[in-house]
């Protein structure tokens, strides 16, 4: 699907609204101003970033609709390197999660639905492995998907994480419940059989099963299992890519809630940060937003 991107100003923004107000769809997301489907079947998003406003235009006659607010519009470059690392092109669902290796902020699984005809689009928005992309990136790209995809999104807070490992509970562990029911919830909303699944491997595919075992409900069937799956299933990447989205909107109102820039990681920045948190605000607050059992709660003891 051929895409067109411009930087508009206020006034040309202003303009297309008025060109376009019989059409629009606004409300749409915290980043996306509004939306609207043209006769001739071009789909233009209009979006928030740090560089100031886009409008994205979508579809076969993107680049005529796209001259007529800037006559030097010219077609984005498609990328072609994402086929050629995804394995799986038909509908599936894959999982992924983030938060895992940060001593701050939750754990945060997603599953999502793709669909075949779903890969163009994916394609066009340069979907990919999220951690090849820049916070900034992922915030300008993922509200583009959260409107079209199904998908489901679990979060583990610390306080829950730190009771399980306190009651026996393996990282992995944690992560395999996660996964399993994520992608329970993504099957039961689409409702399909025999359809693939995806996770991104982190354990031995038999101890994963055995994390399981006292499970009602078990995804067992065709499931597939792959280390850096993010970068050859599209689900997996746009269930990195959600996941990711959802863990920087997670970490920026604990970071407005006690005002402090929390580095991300388990870093000895990250050390220090925790140590100037606990100056001000005490170990046991410390103790909601982070995971006891890593090395970085030991230093501060």
């Amino acid at each position: 699907m051929n895409s067109v991107t411009l930087n508009i100003t206020p006034e040309v923004l202003d303009k297309m609204e008025e060109f376009y107000q019989k059409i629009i769809h606004k409300n749409l997301g915290e980043y996306i101003l509004w939306k609207c489907k043209t006769i001739d079947n071009v789909i233009i998003t209009i979006y928030s970033s740090k560089k100031g406003i886009k409008a994205l235009f979508t579809g076969a006659n993107c680049l005529n609709e796209a001259k007529l607010w800037n006559q030097n519009a010219c077609l984005n470059k498609k990328k072609k390197k994402v086929d050629a690392y995804w394995l799986y092109l038909k509908n599936q669902i894959g999982s992924d999660e983030v938060g895992t290796g940060d001593f701050f902020g939750p754990i945060i699984v997603v599953a999502s639905f793709i669909k075949e005809n779903d890969i163009e689009y994916l394609r066009t928005l340069g979907v990919n492995d999220s951690k090849k992309f820049s916070d900034e990136k992922i915030l300008e790209i993922v509200p583009h998907l959260l409107g079209r995809i199904t998908f489901s999104k679990l979060t583990c807070s610390n306080e829950k994480y730190n009771e399980l490992v306190k009651n026996g509970y393996t990282m992995n562990a944690i992560k395999a419940l996660l996964h399993n029911k994520a992608l329970l919830n993504v099957n039961k909303k689409i409702n399909q059989t025999d359809i693939e699944f995806f996770i991104d491997q982190f354990c031995d595919v038999d101890l994963y099963f055995k994390y399981l075992q006292y499970e009602k409900e078990i995804i067992n069937h065709h499931i597939n299992f792959k280390t850096k799956g993010e970068s050859f299933y599209p689900s997996v990447a746009v269930s990195s890519m959600i996941a990711r989205y959802c863990f920087l909107k997670e970490m920026k109102i604990i970071e407005q809630k006690y005002q402090i820039i929390i580095p991300k990681g388990a870093s000895k920045k990250v050390d220090k940060c925790a140590q100037t948190f606990i100056e001000k605000y005490g170990i046991e607050e410390l103790k909601k937003i982070v995971k006891i059992n890593f090395v970085n709660y030991k230093n501060l003891l």
